[in-house]
């Protein structure tokens, strides 16, 4: 193994290597031996790196630069112009490239235009240039796919030269039809379409091509796409040649830097999915006029595809969300999570093609290249050198591998007063690990049995789970506690870490470092110097403060629909920010249930909210980039004002210290979602079901976002997954039924799946069902069985819940039994006028316009509904928007605007949303409007 270098040995090292290089450029061979003996220093080093020189022409035999200018003032030797080989003419040169030069020649026998492709002169006693052209003739003739140009011979002379005759396209190159004009969706479509084509049709072969970019494709004036330059293609190893050393091997850098794969970048082997990579580059590009990764030199290209993302922010907004999703896919790092065919983005982009392309493009000659003079190898040497330096030492930080690890909370063996230590472990182990880059880490409550099970079909790679049992003795301060975690495997279900640890009590918040670090070691993470000391590090010399964070960590984890849960994380933030008056993460954690505490209803006030703000400036004074304390704020814009665009501005820059937390992933897709940035929150929800792919509640986000983009079908698969994952979770359920009503009025799948929820949840969750169901019952014509639900006989009418009110007059209304009607729109009407004031919410000021309504006083009906519009307008908040819209349309219906209602019905229908034709249909509210001919109209349009 070769030291590693100084300094000062690095500046002698250079200069050792310029003087060598001045040397051969002399046409000098020097004596290598003698030569770095003069260099006692380094001399490993220098042997080394002239070796690497030497091998120089064959590296540049694998590698393809970016910088296409390098080769224009080359010189051609043995130019072939006016020669004639075998019956072709050529006429002139077309293009060159590291593998050789491509001429335009005339056919004599034949009369047509061919290619012929010709090794470089200096590379005619080069064996492997030889068994490289030979392959690549191989390699096409095999091909037999209208998107690649086809081979039409091969030509070797005894001199040890040789000649690909090719089929000649007419056009332009990609790279020069992307600079020289913007290209169309429809443009863009259909020229990923057929590259798609072109290279399934390769990998069928089990051909790679390993080199696939804009200057490699070329688009004829039809608008044809043709593959060319399989000049480095990967193609099956043949029996007669198995166990020889292949023409390119592993260790090399093969391909050109803005398209290569990260596996590519770091020498390692490839395989099909590097062709995938490329191609998500292409159309990156093709979207945008940018390369997903740009560097000022290759080197820096290189690193930036190892390490960084794309700008997913430059592709266009008018971008379909399959494109996105499909973008992402490609361009996954890690290659086994990477799309697996490219067939399915072919696939994908048809569903998206809605025409065929026209435009005609210009012909112009490629762009042309050839092998460097070696005084230019040093960078070349240096550029390699980077990217396996990258490739082996910076892995562990890259994203391109995620290491998916769920943690259990740890079980408590010992007395039921020891609970929150178990809970402290736990909370206190992920609290620690979150912030490691190339790890996610999320929480479930299952047994570890389940996890595994669940980890095996979900990509999961560690469950950590531990027993917890606080020892009594009889000196209290001498108790000990005893932590047995252990780390399972999920391929395999083998335990990879296990230990026994015995501490005292007063140590219990030093524990979660510790096994974190541990873990991190048996997962084989590679910390950084800085996660390293972050793990080691405590946000607080208070002990006790830290523990009382720990425990909080526990109940903020848990859901916020649960009160207790709330409370318990509020009360003992409280008493960790009390003991440590500087403790930032405490101070954020407050603020944000505080917030939670405003948002869900425990105490919606104001002043509650002010108590947030204050908490969360407190941890940014003391901790001015903290991540948590941006995420707080974030919540604080979102949950407390609903200003979306604040709150995501404070999400993005917690996620740059957090990338992987799916937690905070799934914040911005819900704020997205509110801006009606239903593209870009799909995208989000869909990473955080990546990064926690067990977790019942993202998948079942996931299958809403779907749902209100009216894409049914994928959003009753999430839905489903949701249930599997969860059975015990309802808003699976609901949202599943509300898909078999939204999607095609199924009203009998619809009750099914909620009765079985009911069968399965029991009672906790009713309420959410039977309203649903006595919605099934209305939309069936069972209005005596929905009345029966509600049990309206066991209540007095003039103490009902206006909720409640409301529904029995609309059942009435249909039952045509006005008088009972009337008394239930009185009802809801006194009982709103008492609750309403200044600071009322939409919902009231839209009930209270249906009573009116309902009571025949059209004038305050409108009013009330078009102030509920006023106050949430879709403007603000394009996800709950609609439902002061729907309640209005609602209004108009019930006093007989009916044009005025199916103006809100049109709009309703064109904006993502919960409104459906079949719920049009089958909801008695809209029965009026059914013979309206615009009615009819939109049922129409929708077959």
């Amino acid at each position: 193994m070769v030291a590693p270098i100084n300094g000062n040995q690095g500046k002698v090292l250079e200069e050792a290597l310029t003087r060598f290089m001045r040397v051969c450029s002399r046409g000098d061979q020097p004596d290598i031996d003698e030569f770095i003996g003069q260099y006692p220093q380094c001399k490993a080093q220098l042997k080394k790196r002239i070796q690497d020189l030497y091998e120089i022409d064959s590296l540049f035999d694998s590698l393809v630069h970016t910088d296409e200018s390098d080769f224009d003032d080359l010189v051609i030797k043995d130019n072939l112009i006016g020669r004639k080989i075998g019956s072709f003419e050529i006429t002139k040169v077309i293009g060159r490239g590291g593998m050789g030069i491509v001429y335009l020649a005339h056919d004599t026998k034949l009369k047509r235009s061919v290619a012929i492709k010709s090794m470089p002169a200096q590379l005619k006693d080069n064996v492997t240039a030889q068994v490289r052209l030979r392959r690549e003739a191989e390699v096409l003739a095999s091909l037999n796919h209208p998107n690649i140009a086809v081979i039409h011979d091969i030509i070797e002379p005894e001199d040890g030269s040789g000649y690909l005759v090719l089929e000649y396209v007419l056009g332009e190159t990609l790279a020069e039809h992307i600079k020289h004009k913007s290209l169309t969706m429809d443009e863009i479509w259909s020229i990923g379409r057929q590259i798609t084509d072109a290279i399934s049709a390769a990998h069928n072969k089990g051909i790679i091509h390993r080199d696939l970019k804009p200057g490699n494709i070329k688009i004829t004036p039809e608008g044809r796409v043709k593959v060319l330059d399989f000049g480095l293609a990967k193609a099956p190893v043949r029996e007669d040649e198995k166990g020889k050393t292949p023409p390119t091997e592993t260790g090399r850098v093969i391909g050109t830097p803005a398209y290569m794969s990260p596996e590519q970048a770091c020498g390692k082997e490839t395989d099909h999915r590097t062709d995938i990579w490329s191609f998500g580059c292409i159309m990156y590009q093709m979207l945008t006029a940018h390369l997903p990764f740009e560097g000022e030199t290759a080197t820096d290209t290189l690193a930036r595809i190892i390490e960084f993302e794309p700008d997913w922010e430059r592709l266009p907004k008018n971008t379909p969300t399959e494109i996105r999703t499909l973008l992402r896919c490609c361009l996954e790092k890690n290659s086994n999570q990477r799309l697996e065919n490219i067939a399915n983005a072919g696939i994908e982009i048809s569903h998206t093609l809605t025409k065929p392309v026209t435009s005609s493009v210009k012909t112009i000659p490629t762009s042309s290249r050839r092998i460097r003079m070696i005084m230019g190898a040093i960078g070349v040497i240096i550029l390699i050198g980077a990217a396996m330096w990258l490739g082996l030492n910076r892995s562990a930080e890259s994203s391109a591998k995620v290491t998916r690890l769920v943690v259990l909370p740890f079980e408590n063996l010992g007395y039921s007063n020891d609970e929150d230590y178990s809970s402290v472990i736990s909370a206190g182990i992920i609290s620690h690990l979150v912030g490691i880059r190339g790890l996610a880490v999320s929480t479930e409550k299952m047994t570890d049995e389940r996890a595994i099970l669940l980890g095996k079909k979900s990509n999961i790679d560690y469950v950590l789970k531990g027993t917890v049992h606080c020892v009594q003795r009889s000196d209290p301060n001498s108790r000990v506690v005893r932590i047995r975690p252990q780390l399972i495997r999920v391929s395999d279900g083998q335990h990879v870490w296990a230990e026994s640890y015995d501490k005292n009590m007063s140590q219990i918040y030093r524990i979660p470092s510790e096994l974190a670090e541990q873990a991190a070691y048996a997962m084989n993470i590679a910390l950084r110097d800085s996660e390293r000391q972050a793990i080691a590090s405590l946000p607080t010399e208070n002990e006790e403060a830290y523990t009382y964070y720990l425990r909080g960590n526990y109940y903020s984890s848990q859901p916020y629909q649960i009160e207790s849960n709330v409370r318990n994380a509020v009360r003992l933030y409280e008493k960790a920010v009390g003991l440590d008056d500087r403790f930032a993460p405490a101070y954020a954690k407050l603020s944000q249930t505080y917030t939670g505490m405003y948002r869900f209803g425990y105490d919606h006030s104001e002043k509650r909210l002010a108590m947030a703000k204050k908490a969360v400036d407190k941890a940014l004074a003391f901790s001015p980039k903290l991540p948590e304390a941006h995420w707080a704020l974030g919540f604080y814009y979102y949950w407390g004002y609903g200003k979306c665009d604040q709150a995501l501005k404070h999400f993005a820059i917690a996620r740059k210290g957090r990338p992987n937390d799916s937690r905070l992933i799934a914040a911005m897709a819900y704020a997205q979602r509110a801006q009606g940035k239903l593209d870009e929150a799909l995208i989000d929800i869909q990473k955080a079901c990546e990064l926690s792919p067990i977790d019942p509640v993202f998948a079942t986000e996931l299958g809403k976002t779907l749902m209100d983009m009216r894409k049914y079908e994928e959003a009753a698969h999430y839905c489903k997954r949701a249930i599997e994952l969860g059975p015990d979770q309802p808003g699976a359920y609901e949202w599943m039924a509300i898909i078999y009503l939204r999607q095609k009025g199924d009203t009998k799948k619809a009750r099914d799946i909620l009765e079985e929820a009911m069968r399965r949840i029991g009672t906790s969750d009713t309420e959410r069902f039977v309203y649903w169901l006595i919605e099934i019952d209305i939309y069936e014509g069972y209005y005596q069985k929905a009345l029966d639900r509600l049990n309206v006989e066991s209540e007095e009418i003039e103490t009902m819940d206006y909720n409640k009110a409301l529904r029995c007059a609309r059942i009435y209304r249909y039952l045509n039994e006005q008088d009972k009607a009337r008394n239930y729109f009185e009802s809801a009407q006194k009982n709103i006028e008492k609750q309403i004031n200044e600071d009322s919410g939409y919902w009231l000021y839209s009930h209270l316009g249906i009573a009116y309504a309902g009571l025949g006083l059209k004038e305050e009906a409108v009013q009330m509904g078009k102030r509920a519009t006023q106050l949430l307008p879709i403007t603000r908040n394009a996800w709950w928007g609609t439902l002061p819209i729907e309640f209005l349309a609602n209004i108009y219906v019930m006093v007989g605007d009916d044009d005025v209602a199916l103006d809100q019905i049109e709009f309703l229908l064109s904006v993502p949303g919960r409104l459906s034709i079949p719920i049009l249909q089958l909801d008695p509210t809209w029965a009026p409007l059914h013979d309206h001919p615009r009615f009819q109209k939109l049922l129409e349009s929708d077959k």
